[in-house]
């Protein structure tokens, strides 16, 4: 009974000494907002919070699903038009009287005049930004309204564009995006998701709406706590937590309150009183410290490198007269420092260029990885799934570090918290890309507001590596992307040191000295600083780290790669397969030149180029016989059965594409040729995922199905890699690359020689005891009976290499496949069925693939049928795409199930090849 009396009298004092209270003002698939367009007030309906304006035209039946055949076209109007949100809400007696009450906004997108009670109380003009709107004298006890009217982002850029244009006699370029891509000019005048006016991978839809969550907050005590955010620092033996705590509060009498801070876990705890007088902002910042031991804590680590162990870490502000909790915050933690490395590779010879590479807890780390785009071009819809989906498969295929672009948007909560828990390093750009920007101080103070409440809001995750200014801005200037008259060149330098050097990186240094901050990617790193922002050559293999793109040269062909320090974009073209374009176009449109087909490729050239790329590696169809002019080929035009093998075979040419360079970095891992070339540290690949079900870079496919290149990255990016190629001259070359931090002893490689018509018995053998030294790249030398083989018929061999510790047979690499480089009259491959199959638990099921000889590229998957009845499961198999040199293989096939799906129902397999018909 006292126990009981204890509570309530708690809880009495909470009420009595005002803890904060919150009004949430979202809905979902409710009449609680409604929508309608300003200047036709009959396109109107229900809408979400969160949300956009294309996903309510969608949800009320105004038009169909946007991302279907060629609706970013037809729906181009929708970007132009304004729209009104608007609801009624009503309030609590006590909120009225409360001594703060304040409306509260994640996100608006993007220009926005936000009404209360038909009174003007709040502009937008960001969608990166938080808004806060204080209510106090401004409610009604019952019928209040919430009215938000919305700018078309496109009308607003022009406008913008045409006004920068009188003012400083120039255009800011590129004016106008490329036509194939079936955009809208001029994102870079909006605070806004570039990638949203359309890119080359992605369609237009200039999202509107409250994309984040909305509402109101209040308390009886004149304070309320706006952010809470860590920034965790490291020093020698030990780390810092700094606490930075925003308040809002009454510019009237002085406040005394005690912030209250812990690390339950590590028993740590912090109290400081504090008596602030509030300015006129009505808001107010306090820090606090807590210094933790290295010794006390487990550090947190990469993927492959070690545990990702978070801590909570608690805050409350509480009165100081009774200890009740009037606000509080949590944010779990991470300790681990990183430095960036960019000494001079050889101090007698500046020459030979300077290293680039990250370390993290004192040790050298490779990054292994790809590029982030936005998760949805409709960043309201919950994507909770897809996101842990990507960062899932992103884990389980060995990468450690994603880029997060910079024409995207800085993502919702979960995508950090998944990096932190599955150890994936992030770059991340700051949302510039592929242009030149306005550096009017309206621009500037609206970045800069940008900059700060996205740094304080992301700082204390450990997966954050690197801050980047921008995307390809450096290498655009220096590579004359665009000729501007009445803008030269120095005038375009200074106004990009203006932006990236002098407005966006004193913030990010301010606040977040914990890890490093670059200008641009690519960049020469410290040369450029030290040129004064702007590198003579920003792509140089010699500093900093670089983009690399031609499909124009042989990408199966380890010589025709770079040697940088750092490769943080690099990539070819695929399609996806027929399931996932069959989802969003017509059957009837399914073919190689429809014009739903073309309307969903926007990159220039890449029509052309994925034919001759593919097909100089893959034997053309027989009706095509002028190898120089498939696309003029009348059965690639016109014919429904060539698409779905040909889209297979783009996803293999990427995947070996990929290997080939992403196995070409890693093997120069610790190296360093007599020009000073070498230690390349970093190989992220362009992209893995996609926004819409289209020809793109992409690794993960809209639906979610992961494509060849992303069973291939598991295996070339395993910590372990035999690695296999040819050199200039013909000849076997072969490597093991560890990225393991311990020494690999008593282990023993063999590599083999396979040819097509000699089963699963290999025609040449070598074997060798090795010690696999941590962190290093190490040769293997090879016999000379692989050369005079290879030297009369190379497409009549595969070779494979494996790594196996002999004492218990297990291997510690995956097996290595050298593939030839041509694919043409070749018909001796094995035959592969599916031997077996059965259930393993709920969400697993073994996969039995017998084959009759060695065969490559086996491909399973699961039915059409199956995926039509399951639209919302997602799946992946242990492997794919893998080429036999057994006579069984067994993989599993793993789901991942939504809150809302029902249970996996009936499975059924493609039998191979069949998937292709």
């Amino acid at each position: 009974m006292l126990w009981v009396f204890g509570c309530c009298f708690l809880l009495l004092l909470n009420i009595c000494f005002g803890i904060e209270q919150k009004i949430s003002l979202n809905s979902e698939n409710d009449q609680t907002w409604s929508f309608y367009a300003t200047k036709n007030t009959s396109l109107k309906g229900y809408g979400n919070v969160p949300g956009d304006i294309y996903t309510d035209l969608w949800r009320s039946n105004i038009i169909s699903d946007p991302l279907k055949d060629s609706n970013d076209v037809a729906y181009a109007w929708i970007g132009k038009t304004d729209w009104s949100y608007s609801r009624n809400f009503e309030i609590p007696s006590d909120a009225l009287n409360a001594s703060q009450i304040r409306l509260n906004f994640a996100g608006l997108d993007t220009i926005a005049s936000v009404y209360i009670n038909n009174i003007f109380v709040l502009n937008s003009k960001n969608q990166f930004i938080d808004c806060s709107v204080d209510l106090k004298g401004k409610l009604k006890p019952s019928g209040n309204t919430l009215r938000i009217d919305f700018t078309s982002p496109v009308t607003y850029a022009q406008k913008q564009s045409d006004v920068y244009k009188a003012k400083y006699g120039h255009i800011v370029p590129p004016d106008f995006p490329l036509n194939i891509q079936n955009g809208e000019p001029h994102p870079q005048f909006v605070r806004k998701a570039q990638a949203s006016f359309s890119w080359n991978w992605g369609p237009s839809f200039p999202t509107m709406g409250i994309w984040k969550d909305l509402w109101i907050s209040y308390s009886s005590d004149p304070i309320l706590m706006k952010h809470m955010s860590p920034l965790i620092t490291h020093s020698p033996s030990k780390f810092n937590v700094q606490i930075d705590v925003e308040i809002f509060c009454n510019p009237r009498d002085p406040i005394t309150f005690t912030l209250l801070s812990s690390l339950p876990e590590l028993s740590i705890k912090r109290s400081n009183d504090f008596r602030i007088i509030c300015d006129k902002s009505g808001i107010s910042k306090i820090s606090q410290n807590i210094s933790v031991p290295e010794a006390s804590v487990e550090l947190w680590w990469p993927n492959g490198y070690g545990s990702q162990k978070l801590y909570t870490l608690q805050t409350n502000i509480l009165s100081i007269s009774n200890s009740a909790v009037l606000s509080s915050a949590q944010k779990k933690i991470g300790f681990r420092y990183v430095e960036l490395i960019q000494d001079l590779v050889d101090p007698t010879r500046s020459d030979k260029g300077r290293h680039f590479y990250f370390k993290v807890n004192s040790i050298p780390i490779f990054l292994k990885g790809s590029n982030f785009i936005e998760v949805s071009d409709f960043p309201g819809r919950d994507s909770t799934f897809r996101t842990k989906f990507l960062l899932k498969s992103a884990k389980e295929a060995n990468l450690n570090a994603l880029r997060v672009w910079g024409g995207g948007i800085f993502e919702a909560d979960d995508f950090y918290a998944l990096a932190d828990e599955y150890g994936i390093l992030l770059w991340h750009d700051m949302l510039f890309a592929c242009s030149l920007y306005p550096v009017d101080s309206e621009y500037l103070s609206n970045v800069y507001a940008e900059t700060t409440t996205q740094v304080q809001r992301l700082r204390y995750h450990p997966s954050i590596l690197v801050w980047a200014g921008n995307n390809e801005n450096e290498l655009a200037i220096m590579s004359g992307w665009w000729y501007v008259p009445n803008y030269n060149i120095q005038e375009v330098i200074a106004d990009y040191v203006k932006l990236y050097r002098d407005t966006i990186g004193p913030v990010v240094k301010a606040l977040d000295p914990s890890r490093p901050y670059l200008l641009s990617s690519p960049s020469n790193g410290v040369v450029s600083e030290e040129a004064g922002g702007v590198g003579s050559d920003p792509n140089s293999e010699m500093y900093g780290d670089i983009h690399f793109y031609n499909e124009y040269i042989n990408l199966w062909k380890d010589g025709s790669y770079e040697i940088p320090r750092c490769a943080t974009e690099f990539g070819v073209q695929s399609i996806p397969s027929r399931d996932t374009l069959l989802s969003y176009i017509k059957e009837s449109d399914y073919y190689y030149s429809s014009k739903s087909f073309l309307d969903r490729q926007h990159h220039t050239g890449g029509v052309t180029t994925l034919l001759s790329m593919t097909f100089s590696h893959f034997e053309r169809p027989q009706q095509c016989s002028d190898q120089n002019n498939l696309q003029g080929c009348p059965y690639i035009q016109n014919n429904s059965s060539f698409l779905a093998p040909f889209s297979y075979l783009t996803q293999l040419h990427q995947a070996l594409s990929m290997q080939v360079q992403s196995e070409h970095y890693r093997r120069w891992r610790g190296i360093i040729n007599d020009s000073g070339k070498g230690n390349t540290m970093c190989a992220l690949y362009w992209q893995l995922n996609d926004v819409w079900a289209a020809p793109s870079w992409a690794s993960i496919d809209y639906n979610l199905e992961w494509k060849a290149i992303h069973y291939f990255a598991k295996r070339f990016f395993a910590p372990v890699i035999v690695s296999l190629y040819l050199d200039e001259n013909g000849l076997l070359q072969a490597y093991v690359v560890s990225d393991k931090m311990t020494n690999i002893s008593n282990a023993e490689i063999k590599i083999e020689m396979f040819a097509w018509t000699n089963g699963f018995k290999p025609v040449y053998t070598q074997k060798q005891a090795i010690n696999v030294a941590p962190l290093a790249s190490t040769a293997i030398k090879i016999d000379t009976g692989f050369a005079s083989s290879l030297s009369t018929a190379p497409s009549d061999f595969i070779i494979r290499g494996t790594l196996s510790t002999p004492s218990d047979g297990n291997f510690i690499a995956p097996t290595a496949i050298l593939h030839p480089d041509k694919f043409w009259n070749l018909s001796n491959f094995g035959k592969v069925s599916i031997s077996n199959f059965k259930k393993i638990d709920s969400k697993t099921y073994e996969v039995s693939v017998a084959a009759t000889s060695v065969a490559p590229f086996v491909w399973i998957d699961l039915t059409p049928e199956f995926k039509q009845r399951n639209p919302f499961i997602g799946f992946r198999f242990s492997d794919n795409a893998f080429t036999t040199t057994n006579p069984t293989t067994i993989v599993q096939l793993l789901f991942e199930i939504p809150p809302n799906a029902v249970t996996v129902g009936d499975i059924s397999v493609c039998q191979l090849l069949t998937c292709f018909r």
